[in-house]
């Protein structure tokens, strides 16, 4: 047995052993209840819940996902860990010892459901489906699931990872599509490699080779299947907005681009450290060409330690005297140089990393004129003519020149071609959403210069990056990728496919384009300026013509070719609707990690200023048609044998030893579950017909986010070129032009304008009331929620009760990987949030019972301390803090919405959920932080808060923060936005009372009302050597001592977070009794509404 097949044994042991320690396929029946039993015992998810097992796996979702769930895009995808856990503790009676409740879930997790089928008379329903996660997770436990959503993409999506295809059909049709559309498209994607390199076409029924100056773009249309390419080829194709200059008898065009550094990579060779025998000069001998855009000229950066590459006449030359030496790589020696006194032996080599950036020229970057020579106006644009376009891409492909710079950049650097030195952080934006004109100079804002042409803005190329499968072969660096300036015979392909999509779009191809301009909505016509005003108003402006050949004649080729079965080609166009994201004007480069980023990426429609064309048929690169395709076969495969992730860390808790071999951070294991049936459907989830009342057990769905996401706008992108070949499979799905909105539970103030958040929360309990129908009496509803603010959480809640149901419990848990805000230009998936809350409820039974608000909270403290045990398990297995206070607010919440609508504090008037948070909050915070001193009570609301929530840390994450202050109506950013904290990579921390008083001391502008500002501000000023003068600091007339100022001193005194503020704190307290015992008039309390002067 060879080192590789011991391995791959090792490897197979290794995750058999795993797979044991979890019990992955273990047939199990776990014990259910009966749902239509009002006094049923609990289940498991009423009692606790796996927190900390269940979040290792998430954060390993989020990286590696499942293959199913990869197939298409859907926004906000629930981890399906998550829901899986939810599903089992659900169903599952809780055992007689509460505290085994989280571990009974958990020991269960990997175990086979379906076998015994202890879970097969449970009907399970999502009613707002979205992505699948529940129905997929559910049909795998072997429940009865019942899909539903408004969206037919949603429809769509969930139906094709559900879909019981033969693979080897789907294969064969992917087959006769590449058949039937590569050589289409071929000529427009071959290209030339670096260093001369060409591929070869091939006449197949002569099996003649053509000559190396043929032309394929002369081939006829009808020909071109005779044709075989085989060579380098384009992989993606570089795309930069200009800029119309709007300033009367200029007209000028100027790129916008921020920087010229379009691509970095630090890439590996294998090296040589050797002095020279000639002139003593010490240098490393390379053994390739660390290179990016090998066919460019190379600034080498000051910084860069000297080096020579290995010629290919077996010498290498020293960078220092020129002198050469013959060099050979031998077997069993390595580099062997032939010096003057005999061979030198150097051995084997050692890899390095030799850092390199990728610079546009400021040739290119000075823009064109807006018309040529002879006067012709030059296009770009999506809506211009073809002979425009090509006179704008005939000129813009003449100045383009690219420059590698090796090395860290430095401040200048000058091109060896032309001797021109610039700057390499200088680009055209000399601020957000600006461009400066290259030749008169002036500043304009990107939008209104664009708005006013009434058309996109002029779109020309700068760049390829290519394959050359020979380079790959050979071992070169850059893995036979290259990058190289895009030139007059890139611009010659485009415009050829140009003028065949102008031929062809309204022949053959005219039935497979969507024709739609952009309905009006909050994404499309309110975000970004308005996308219609930067030129997009059809569907098809957001493709170029090359994309839009392409889309065509995949879509056509999907319906049309060959002789299958419907669901083959519908499972076929799932890949497309990924594709269809992958090729667009709205993909753009992530520079840092070299690779492309999809559209929605940042889940809207923001106009980029670059983009990045993609390649169909290559092996290499991202999203493009073949890995389109490789996600649906996958996903099918995934779908008959799932596997799941076992976490490295869940395993060093009980079999450290076996954690220890496992080389990433998790293991494959598989449960043996394969997804089963489950029934899908299109409907409003306000009127659930297709479902009988009283006929569920649970209901498990994940609602919308107020107006966090608004998915119908978002999935247009994809229906309207969908229902051009479902729209006669599915009439009732898919005939209208546009996805459905009316019903769309969002807040979304295009449709919406007078009360956005009221619809939302109106609809929201509609739907909650139709759950409430079809559930039997003692069905649960479990639903995760994932908002950063308080007022759509509790809009949620208020639905939630209005609609009958009280709240069981709550728990925090890990966010799925694309939720957030996401609006952020250059940024990608989530940006703040990175949890989700699981609510539990059930049906109210009988009516609310009137309670007193100071009887509540008897009841509540009461409630929440019987979880006391539960609690310190967790706690003692390491959830933080702030995890904890989300489970007893949970609990503290269920006594409230048990009585909701009927708990008053005073006569007359019953307390609102925003209030009842309030003092919930309120109430568990104190509770919890017994033993410890509370901030003053007379001090201002949030600065009790702040104090109250950071305590004597320093720091805080980011998520940890957010749940502290879950249900006070307080946000992070409220503190930062006072300059009491700041945050960076996630975490906020707490300021420096120094660098807050040296902030105000240098302005004296500023009034401060605030008691805790103040406290800082005196406290900053008694640090050693503030050079602030604290006793002058309390007669500054802006400085108008609160009333909770010294008691404010004195909690920080004994309180602060570090010795140097408690000692400085000491000190201001002396200093303000001082200043106090001087004066006759009783320091005044600023007002909470008090604004700051400015």
């Amino acid at each position: 047995m060879d080192y590789w097949e011991q391995k791959k044994d090792a490897k197979a042991e290794l995750r058999e052993q795993v797979a044991k320690v979890v019990g992955a396929g273990k047939p199990v029946a776990l014990e259910t209840v009966d749902f239509n039993d009002p006094n049923r015992p609990k289940t498991c998810l009423e009692v606790d819940f796996p927190i900390l097992p269940v979040n290792q796996v998430a954060i390993i979702e989020g990286n590696a996902g499942k293959p199913i769930y990869q197939m298409s895009k859907w926004w906000a995808r629930r981890r399906s860990s998550v829901f899986r856990s939810m599903l089992i503790a659900a169903a599952t009676k809780a055992p007689e010892d509460k505290s085994h409740t989280a571990k009974l879930v958990w020991d269960n997790y990997y175990a086979n459901h379906q076998k015994k089928g202890a879970f097969k008379h449970l009907k399970v329903a999502d009613i707002f489906m979205g992505g699948g996660t529940t129905l997929v997770e559910g049909s795998r436990l072997g429940m009865q699931m019942i899909g539903n959503d408004l969206n037919p993409v949603a429809w769509f999506v969930v139906k094709q990872e559900l879909a019981n295809v033969d693979l080897d059909e789907v294969k064969r049709l992917l087959a006769d599509i590449e058949a039937e559309v590569k050589p289409q498209i071929m000529p427009y994607y071959y290209c030339d490699g670096p260093e001369g390199e060409k591929g070869t076409w091939t006449n197949l029924p002569t099996k003649k080779v053509m000559p190396s100056d043929f032309d394929p773009l002369t081939i006829p249309l009808n020909e071109r299947k005779d044709y075989r390419y085989e060579g380098p080829e384009i992989i993606y194709t570089f795309w930069a907005k200009h800029g119309p200059c709007q300033v009367t008898g200029c007209g000028h065009r100027t790129p916008i681009m921020s920087s010229p550094v379009m691509a970095v990579k630090s890439i590996s060779v294998k090296h040589w450290g050797h002095t020279c025998g000639n002139c003593g000069g010490e240098y490393h001998i390379e053994e390739d060409a660390a290179r990016m855009a090998p066919d460019s000229p190379l600034f080498v950066a000051p910084s860069e330690h000297p080096f020579a590459v290995l010629d290919g006449n077996g010498g290498v030359s020293c960078p220092h005297c020129r002198n050469k030496s013959a060099a050979q790589i031998r077997p069993k020696d390595g580099l062997v140089l032939e010096g003057k006194n005999g061979q030198i032996k150097l051995g084997k080599g050692k890899n390095k990393k030799v850092e390199l950036s990728l610079l546009v020229h400021p040739q290119w970057l000075a823009g064109s004129p807006k018309q040529n020579l002879e006067g012709q106006p030059l296009g770009g644009s999506a809506q211009d003519d073809g002979a425009a376009t090509r006179r704008w891409d005939s000129e813009r492909a003449s100045k383009i020149r690219l420059l590698e710079v090796r090395g860290a950049l430095p401040e200048e650097v000058t091109c060896p071609e032309t001797k021109v030195t610039f700057a390499p952080e200088n680009g055209t934006v000399p601020k957000k959403s600006h461009y400066a004109c290259a030749a008169c100079g002036t500043v304009q804002d990107v939008l209104t210069t664009i708005k006013a042409t009434g058309k996109t803005g002029p779109m020309a190329a700068y760049a390829v990056q290519g394959y050359a499968p020979k380079r790959d072969a050979a071992g070169k660096p850059y893995s036979g990728r290259f990058f190289a300036a895009y030139g007059s015979a890139h611009a010659q392909q485009y415009d050829t496919a140009f003028a065949e999509w102008e031929a062809r779009k309204e022949d053959d191809l005219k039935d497979y384009w969507p024709r739609s301009e952009l309905p009006y909505g909050f994404m499309t016509h309110m975000n970004n300026g308005g996308i219609p005003n930067h030129g997009f108003t059809h569907w098809w402006t957001m493709f170029n013509p090359r994309q839009m050949l392409v889309h065509t004649q995949l879509l056509k080729a999907i319906s049309t070719v060959g002789s299958y079965s419907w669901n083959v080609r519908e499972y076929v166009l799932g890949a497309f609707q990924q594709y269809l994201r992958n090729q667009s004007l709205f993909t753009l480069w992530n520079v840092k990690a070299d690779k492309l980023e999809p559209q929605f990426a940042n889940n809207n429609y923001h106009p980029k200023a670059t983009t990045v064309e993609n390649c169909v048929f290559a092996t290499l690169g991202r999203g493009n048609w073949a890995s389109c395709v490789e996600g649906i076969i996958q996903g099918r495969e995934w779908a008959i044998e799932p596997w799941e992730a076992a976490s490295v860390e869940t395993l060093k808790r009980n079999v450290p030893a076996l954690a220890e071999q496992i080389a990433g951070k998790s293991e494959k294991v598989f449960p043996g579950d394969a997804v089963g049936e489950v029934a899908v459907f299109r409907a409003s989830s306000t009127e659930l017909t297709h479902i009988a009342s009283s006929s569920l057990d649970l209901v498990i769905t994940d609602p919308p986010f107020g107006g966090l996401l608004h998915y119908s706008e978002l999935s247009d992108f994809f229906y309207v070129w969908l229902r051009l070949v479902l729209k006669d499979k599915y009439p009732d799905y898919f005939s209208t032009e546009h996805t459905p909105k009316s019903l769309e539970a969002v807040a979304n103030r295009a449709r919406e304008p007078e009360d956005p958040d009221g619809f939302y929360q109106r609809l929201l309990t509609q739907c909650w009331s139709e759950a409430h129908r079809v559930l039997k009496p003692s069905g649960i509803l479990a639903f995760t929620f994932h908002h950063s603010e308080d007022e759509p959480w509790v809009a949620v809640l208020e639905s939630l009760f209005d609609a009958g149901y009280y709240l069981e419990a709550t728990y925090p848990i890990r966010s799925d990987e694309t939720k957030g805000e996401g609006s952020k230009p250059g940024t990608f998936g989530s940006q703040t949030i990175e949890y989700d809350i699981i609510h539990v409820c059930r049906k109210r039974t009988e009516e609310p019972k009137p309670v007193s608000w100071g009887r509540m909270r008897r009841e509540v403290m009461a409630d929440v301390r019987q979880l006391q045990a539960m609690l310190e398990n967790h706690a003692k297995e390491g959830l933080p803090a702030a995890d904890i206070q989300v489970i007893r607010r949970g609990k503290a919440l269920e006594y409230f919405s048990r009585h909701y609508g009927k708990v008053y504090v005073d006569e007359g008037r019953a307390i609102s959920v925003r209030e009842a948070l309030i003092g919930i909050n309120q109430l568990i915070d104190e509770d919890a932080d017994k033993g410890k001193e509370p901030p003053p009570v007379n001090a201002e609301p949030i600065s009790r808060q702040f104090l109250r929530t950071f305590g004597t840390a320093t720091e805080l994450k980011r998520d940890q923060l957010q749940k502290f202050l879950k249900g006070s109506i307080t946000t992070p950013d409220e503190f930062e936005q006072r300059g009491w904290c700041t945050e960076k990579s996630k975490v906020f921390t707490r300021v420096n009372p120094l660098d807050f008083a040296r902030e105000w001391s240098g302005k004296h502008k500023r009034r401060l009302s605030s008691d805790l500002d103040q406290a800082l501000v005196l406290i900053g000023s008694c640090f050693d050597g503030s050079g602030i003068n604290a006793s002058d600091t309390l007669k500054n007339e802006n400085f108008k001592p609160h009333v909770a100022l010294k008691p404010l001193l004195e909690w920080l005194h004994r309180n602060g977070p570090d010795q140097a503020t408690r000692n400085a704190a000491s000190r201001a307290v002396s200093i303000y009794n001082a200043w106090a015992a001087s004066q006759a008039v009783k320091p005044v309390q600023g007002s909470l509404f008090e604004e700051y002067e400015q």
